[in-house]
């Protein structure tokens, strides 16, 4: 059975895969970038990644768009959840 996720509107925004030099948005984007990972791995039950298989996954990649998160990006937002506690993607 295929798993069906619903994106937040975020995703669907071309500046959301650049993360923003405003210090009060990028708060805001890393927030929304740590939900949508958290929500992600719980509905695909994945509890790790690397950034390479981050680099290639949906997640940080969206096709339709042609846009993808930065590996440089995608290690601030790896960085981000440790510091909230995160030390593993939760089950």
């Amino acid at each position: 059975m295929a798993m069906s996720f619903e994106w937040p509107w975020q995703y669907r925004f071309p500046p959301f895969f650049t993360l923003q030099p405003n210090v009060d948005t990028r708060q805001k984007q890393l927030a929304a970038w740590c939900s949508l990972v958290l929500s992600f791995c719980r509905l695909h039950k994945q509890s790790s990644m690397t950034v390479m298989e981050a680099q290639e996954s949906p997640l940080f990649n969206n096709v339709k768009l042609q846009r993808k998160l930065p590996v440089e990006s995608i290690q601030i937002v790896l960085e981000e959840l440790r510091k909230k506690g995160f030390q593993k993607w939760p089950e």
